[in-house]
């Protein structure tokens, strides 16, 4: 008998399916609403590359997590300069890590409307730099601050200058600290014995470079001369010192005294300058109460020498004021003073605590024997070995003294390394920074951000290699895709 056909499905199971298919097709669309709702509030970044120049270090991106301000970023750059790209690409990281942060590009030659305006409100002059602004601090950064340049092949006679280091991330970080602190910070320099003045233009004695490294951490200053009968101001979160050459009254030794009792911050920087008069400023005695020996002689290192006159010095202590400058940098000093502790000092708990910061190398000697017209003569009596230049001294609060805090001092023996002509040198200017960030207790700003590395891929070819691989993308690689291409068609056709 012959089987009586009916369909495979019923018209309800039909209509089953499809609403089940129907059904299926919504719920996928609203998981992928729902996950594409929830990732725009909770995205992640993440490189792609081990290399890549655009990832923020730890450091910053807890300094970026702790941001509540509004902070207008400004990148005040033409576009055709060789930095900007790296500088937006590296501001557009910090604008995703945080949006109380907004970046903005004006290129000065393209807008010139919108340029005018950012000048204006900001109180500015030039071009190329970077803008960090909030409603009560600035700080500005230019475009020579971002790089690290390698002048030896121009020297050589090359015609050839080259950037070896993008410094972006360690300015911009230390650029948002500044602005978002609410606490204002000043220095006084002393004046009065022949010091550096931080005004003065001048390249071998001048600090007015010095003076922008204050400015660069939002420090403001002002110059103090000591006499009178009136004590260092209150206000004074820092007092400079900077290559007295001429003695210190015991009036003045004393309110320096009483100052760093009451927790005081205190800069000093010596030089050889006095040694010529066989003279002392009284900064030597009063530091020796504190645990430091300011030597009354000259070191040299010929071995670590680029003139005779100046040392390079790249060895550098434990201390968190030198960690970051421990990685293969250095810092050039022009005869400097020996800087050290002294023998015999207090252990006990509430002592100073003197640490050395800076050596020269092996071969360094000490000259005492200096006689009129700073004539230096070497004997077999001279100390050979590593020297400490530079000491850091801290002290606890003392009970029941009304004051700022615990003393903290720092001691170099040498004043001119941070003068015009040379700070701008190997590691002069970030010691400079270091130093001052670590003397107002700013620790968060001592930590190492290393500039980091520019990298470049050279490949050298011969005419005959030039000549090949000319061919091999000129003809080869069209020639091959036409061949594949013909033989499919002749397939098809067969």
């Amino acid at each position: 008998m012959e089987r009586e056909h009916r369909p495979s499905f019923s018209l309800g199971r039909r209509w089953t399916f499809s609403l089940n298919v129907l059904l299926a097709c919504f719920a996928l669309l609203a998981v992928v609403a729902m996950v594409n709702y929830l990732a725009a509030r909770h995205y992640s970044r993440f490189p792609v590359s081990d290399n890549a120049q655009n990832v923020l270090s730890p450091f910053t991106k807890n300094v970026l997590s702790s941001i509540t301000n509004d902070v207008e970023v400004i990148v005040f750059f033409e576009k055709a300069e060789p930095l900007y790209e790296a500088i937006w690409s590296l501001l557009k990281e910090y604008k995703y890590a945080n949006s109380h942060i907004s970046v903005q590009a004006v290129d000065p030659e393209k807008e010139p409307a919108a340029a005018q305006l950012v000048m204006a409100k900001h109180k500015i002059t030039s071009r190329n730099m970077v803008i960090f602004a909030t409603k009560d601090q600035k700080n500005t950064i230019t475009s020579s601050e971002l790089s690290e340049i390698d002048v030896r092949p121009l020297l050589a006679g090359k015609q050839e200058v080259r950037r070896t280091a993008f410094k972006g991330e360690m300015m911009f970080t230390s650029a948002l600290l500044n602005v978002v602190s609410q606490r204002s910070l000043k220095a006084y320099f002393v004046k009065g014995h022949g010091e550096h003045q931080p005004d003065s233009d001048d390249k071998a004695r001048g600090y007015s470079s010095f003076a922008n490294v204050l400015y660069e951490n939002n420090i403001k200053y002002e110059p103090l001369a000591l006499h009178g009968p009136s004590d260092i101001p209150l206000d004074c979160n820092l007092l400079i010192i900077p290559g007295p050459t001429d003695g210190f009254p015991p009036e003045e030794l004393d309110k320096i005294e009483r100052y760093l009792k009451q927790g005081g911050r205190l800069f000093v920087l010596f030089n050889y300058i006095p040694l010529s008069y066989n003279r002392s400023t009284g900064l030597e005695k009063l530091l020796a109460n504190w645990g430091v020996a300011v030597g009354n002689n000259v070191v040299v290192d010929k071995a670590n020498s680029e003139s005779g006159q100046d040392i390079v010095v790249s060895r550098f202590g434990t201390h968190p004021m030198v960690k970051p400058l421990n990685d293969s940098r250095s810092i050039i000093m022009i005869l400097p003073r020996s800087i050290t502790n002294l023998d015999g000092g207090a252990s006990t708990a509430d002592a100073p605590q003197v640490e050395r910061l800076a050596f020269c190398g092996e071969n360094g000697r000490v000259i005492t024997d200096i006689r009129a017209g700073f004539v230096r003569r070497e004997n077999v009596n001279d100390y050979i070995g590593p020297v400490p230049l530079a000491v850091a001294v801290e002290k606890g609060s003392l009970k029941g003294v009304k004051d700022r805090g615990s003393t903290r001092i720092l001691v170099c023996g040498d004043s001119l390394f941070l003068a015009n002509a040379i700070i701008d040198h190997n590691s002069n200017h970030d010691f400079a920074s270091h130093a001052l960030n670590w003397l107002l207790a700013r620790n968060d700003l001592l930590v190492p951000l290393a500039p980091r590395p520019v990298k470049e891929y050279r490949l050298n070819m011969t005419d005959s290699q030039r000549t090949a691989a000319g061919w091999l993308l000129l003809a080869g690689m069209p020639g091959s895709v036409l061949l594949l291409g013909s033989m499919v068609w002749l397939r098809r056709r067969s």
